[in-house]
Protein backbone atom coordinates (compact mmCIF):
# COMPACT_ATOMS: atom_id res chain seq x y z
CA UNK A 1 0.00 0.00 0.00
CA UNK A 2 1.66 3.20 -1.16
CA UNK A 3 2.27 5.94 1.42
CA UNK A 4 -0.91 7.85 -0.18
CA UNK A 5 -3.60 4.95 0.14
CA UNK A 6 -2.22 4.01 3.24
CA UNK A 7 -3.44 7.87 4.56
CA UNK A 8 -6.69 7.39 3.02
CA UNK A 9 -6.86 4.16 4.59
CA UNK A 10 -5.54 5.33 8.25
CA UNK A 11 -8.78 7.98 7.59
CA UNK A 12 -11.31 5.89 6.66
CA UNK A 13 -10.29 3.75 9.77
CA UNK A 14 -11.33 6.68 11.99
CA UNK A 15 -13.83 8.01 10.38
CA UNK A 16 -15.74 4.21 11.00
CA UNK A 17 -14.15 4.23 14.47
CA UNK A 18 -16.13 7.83 15.33
CA UNK A 19 -18.92 6.59 13.68
CA UNK A 20 -19.21 3.20 15.53
CA UNK A 21 -18.47 4.97 18.74
CA UNK A 22 -21.47 7.59 18.26
CA UNK A 23 -23.62 4.55 17.45
CA UNK A 24 -22.81 2.72 20.43
CA UNK A 25 -22.87 6.22 22.56
CA UNK A 26 -26.44 6.51 21.08
CA UNK A 27 -27.76 2.64 21.91
CA UNK A 28 -26.18 3.09 25.59
CA UNK A 29 -27.95 6.30 26.04
CA UNK A 30 -31.16 4.91 25.22
CA UNK A 31 -30.83 1.36 26.84
CA UNK A 32 -30.37 3.42 29.78
CA UNK A 33 -32.86 5.63 29.01
CA UNK A 34 -30.58 8.80 30.00
CA UNK A 35 -29.59 11.70 28.49
CA UNK A 36 -28.63 14.75 29.36
CA UNK A 37 -28.70 18.30 27.49
CA UNK A 38 -24.81 18.65 27.46
CA UNK A 39 -23.90 15.64 26.37
CA UNK A 40 -26.56 15.89 23.36
CA UNK A 41 -24.74 19.30 22.48
CA UNK A 42 -21.44 18.26 22.82
CA UNK A 43 -22.01 15.25 20.72
CA UNK A 44 -23.82 17.25 17.91
CA UNK A 45 -21.21 19.87 18.13
CA UNK A 46 -18.35 16.81 18.30
CA UNK A 47 -19.94 15.52 15.18
CA UNK A 48 -20.23 19.14 13.28
CA UNK A 49 -16.55 19.66 14.31
CA UNK A 50 -15.24 16.94 12.51
CA UNK A 51 -17.27 16.78 9.67
CA UNK A 52 -16.62 20.18 8.76
CA UNK A 53 -12.91 19.75 9.81
CA UNK A 54 -12.96 17.19 6.74
CA UNK A 55 -14.81 19.17 4.39
CA UNK A 56 -12.62 22.07 4.99
CA UNK A 57 -9.54 19.91 4.52
CA UNK A 58 -10.90 18.28 1.17
CA UNK A 59 -11.43 22.16 0.40
CA UNK A 60 -7.98 23.20 0.68
CA UNK A 61 -6.92 20.24 -1.28
CA UNK A 62 -9.09 21.57 -3.98
CA UNK A 63 -11.76 18.26 -3.81
CA UNK A 64 -14.49 19.60 -3.31
CA UNK A 65 -16.40 23.16 -3.67
CA UNK A 66 -16.81 25.88 -0.66
CA UNK A 67 -20.97 25.54 -1.47
CA UNK A 68 -20.74 22.00 0.73
CA UNK A 69 -18.88 23.79 3.71
CA UNK A 70 -21.25 26.66 3.05
CA UNK A 71 -24.65 24.22 3.48
CA UNK A 72 -22.53 22.42 6.60
CA UNK A 73 -22.25 25.85 8.47
CA UNK A 74 -25.79 27.06 7.27
CA UNK A 75 -27.16 23.86 8.67
CA UNK A 76 -25.42 23.88 12.27
CA UNK A 77 -26.56 27.44 12.22
CA UNK A 78 -30.31 26.62 11.64
CA UNK A 79 -30.12 23.90 13.90
CA UNK A 80 -28.45 26.17 16.92
CA UNK A 81 -31.07 29.02 16.64
CA UNK A 82 -33.82 26.84 16.03
CA UNK A 83 -32.96 25.21 19.14
CA UNK A 84 -32.75 28.71 21.18
CA UNK A 85 -35.24 29.55 19.81
CA UNK A 86 -37.56 26.67 21.48
CA UNK A 87 -35.14 26.46 24.27
CA UNK A 88 -34.61 22.89 23.78
CA UNK A 89 -32.76 20.62 21.08
CA UNK A 90 -34.55 20.04 18.48
CA UNK A 91 -33.65 17.11 16.68
CA UNK A 92 -36.17 17.01 13.64
CA UNK A 93 -37.07 13.75 11.39
CA UNK A 94 -34.44 14.58 9.07
CA UNK A 95 -31.87 16.62 11.06
CA UNK A 96 -31.39 13.97 13.80
CA UNK A 97 -29.44 11.99 10.78
CA UNK A 98 -27.40 15.01 9.41
CA UNK A 99 -24.26 13.74 10.92
CA UNK A 100 -24.88 10.49 10.11
CA UNK A 101 -25.56 11.22 6.29
CA UNK A 102 -22.54 13.43 6.23
CA UNK A 103 -20.00 10.50 7.89
CA UNK A 104 -21.61 7.99 5.67
CA UNK A 105 -20.98 10.55 2.77
CA UNK A 106 -17.50 10.81 3.80
CA UNK A 107 -16.40 7.25 4.02
CA UNK A 108 -18.06 6.44 0.98
CA UNK A 109 -15.78 9.12 -0.56
CA UNK A 110 -12.88 7.89 1.20
CA UNK A 111 -13.55 4.20 0.32
CA UNK A 112 -14.33 5.03 -3.46
CA UNK A 113 -10.84 7.11 -3.48
CA UNK A 114 -8.78 3.71 -1.94
CA UNK A 115 -10.87 0.90 -3.64
CA UNK A 116 -12.75 2.02 -6.72
CA UNK A 117 -10.28 4.60 -8.27
CA UNK A 118 -11.91 4.74 -11.94
CA UNK A 119 -15.36 5.59 -10.30
CA UNK A 120 -13.97 7.75 -7.77
CA UNK A 121 -15.27 11.08 -9.51
CA UNK A 122 -18.56 10.15 -10.71
CA UNK A 123 -19.20 8.74 -6.77
CA UNK A 124 -17.85 11.80 -4.70
CA UNK A 125 -20.07 13.74 -7.28
CA UNK A 126 -22.96 11.87 -6.66
CA UNK A 127 -22.35 11.67 -2.82
CA UNK A 128 -21.75 15.20 -2.44
CA UNK A 129 -25.41 16.22 -4.56
CA UNK A 130 -26.58 13.49 -1.78
CA UNK A 131 -25.18 15.16 0.78
CA UNK A 132 -26.32 18.54 -0.03
CA UNK A 133 -30.10 17.95 -0.70
CA UNK A 134 -30.06 15.98 2.44
CA UNK A 135 -28.60 19.49 4.48
CA UNK A 136 -30.95 21.68 2.37
CA UNK A 137 -33.97 19.84 3.35
CA UNK A 138 -32.43 20.16 7.11
CA UNK A 139 -32.13 23.89 6.47
CA UNK A 140 -35.83 23.81 4.98
CA UNK A 141 -36.66 21.59 8.13
CA UNK A 142 -35.22 23.84 10.51
CA UNK A 143 -36.63 27.45 8.67
CA UNK A 144 -40.09 25.50 9.08
CA UNK A 145 -40.27 24.88 12.30
CA UNK A 146 -39.34 28.26 13.42
CA UNK A 147 -41.80 29.80 11.05
CA UNK A 148 -44.66 27.66 11.55
CA UNK A 149 -44.39 28.23 15.63
CA UNK A 150 -43.95 31.83 14.55
CA UNK A 151 -47.38 31.12 13.04
CA UNK A 152 -49.16 29.15 15.65
CA UNK A 153 -48.33 31.76 17.98
CA UNK A 154 -49.60 34.99 15.65
CA UNK A 155 -52.86 32.94 15.65
CA UNK A 156 -53.15 32.33 19.13
CA UNK A 157 -52.68 36.05 19.58
CA UNK A 158 -55.16 37.10 17.32
CA UNK A 159 -57.95 34.80 18.51
CA UNK A 160 -57.46 36.79 21.97
CA UNK A 161 -58.09 39.91 20.98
Amino acid sequence: MGELQGKYFQSLMIILLISMSDIVDGMVAKQAESSCKGGDIFDIAADFMVVLSIFVLWYLKQMVSAYIIFLILLSFISFVYTSFLKKKIVKNKIGKYVGAVCFLGITVIIFTRLYLKETYISVQNLTLIFISIYLIISIIENVWSITKDYFLQEKKDVGKR
